[in-house]
């Protein structure tokens, strides 16, 4: 099993990549650029289709079963009528992982793998923060929650894994005023749950799993 990891630059992707690392696992970090760790690169911008097109057809030069696992996403920077940010956002949170899956489907349901995308919690509700990333990840995991039906009784699975509540670099970009991190469930602990769905057998089906944070642990009188 070889696992390419979009977004491996970004705080969970890293995560996951190094407890697979010390695993003894084949890593690939596909990103705009290489991840500041030790692990092999292949180049890929999510916001372009030739870009798209040109790392897919290197992943399916791989032998056997691969794990594609989706740690992208960004938020709106700009107001939500801003075309070219809502453009932004759904290319690299919807399109382009959707655009990116299609073309490695058939290899993955032939010769085995899944496909793990990354969602919100707050693509399980209405978000009146952030509507335009919230709605993109929606789309992503409608889409997620249907390759998963595509690929019943194949050797292969999709995962919507929906996390909430844990601080990322993209909503720290977003805002600089943020909470403070001790109200954020660790990064660390997300990407173990991660580790541990990724390595449940693949006889075993998860079509979705969703964690997210304690918001108030009162002590017991």
């Amino acid at each position: 099993m070889i696992y390419f990891i979009t977004g491996a630059s970004d705080r969970l992707g890293c995560e996951l990549a190094k407890l697979l690392l010390e695993d003894g696992e084949k890593v690939v970090g596909l990103s705009r650029t290489k991840p500041d760790y030790e692990v092999d690169f292949l180049k890929l911008d999510l916001t372009n289709e030739d870009s798209i097109r040109e790392a897919a057809n290197e992943i399916a030069k791989t032998d056997g079963e691969i794990s594609l696992v989706n740690c992208a996403g960004v938020m709106a920077r700009e107001t939500e009528n801003n075309f070219a940010e809502i453009s932004r956002v759904f290319l690299t949170n919807t399109m382009g992982p959707i655009l990116l899956e299609n073309l490695l489907f058939d290899k993955i349901r032939v010769e085995g793998g899944e496909f793990v995308n990354i969602i919100s919690t707050s693509a399980t509700r209405g978000d009146i923060r952030q509507p335009i990333y919230s709605s993109s990840k929606w789309g992503l995991r409608g889409f997620t929650l249907g390759l998963s039906e595509r690929l019943k009784g194949s050797r292969a699975r999709a995962i919507s894994f929906v996390p909430g509540g844990f601080l990322s670099r993209m909503a720290e970009k977003i805002d600089k005023q943020i909470a403070d991190p001790e109200n954020w469930a660790p990064v660390a602990d997300v990407a173990k749950m991660l580790y541990e769905v990724l390595k449940t057998p693949r006889t075993v089906e998860i079509s979705e799993i969703v964690v997210n944070r304690k918001y108030e642990i009162k002590e017991e009188q």
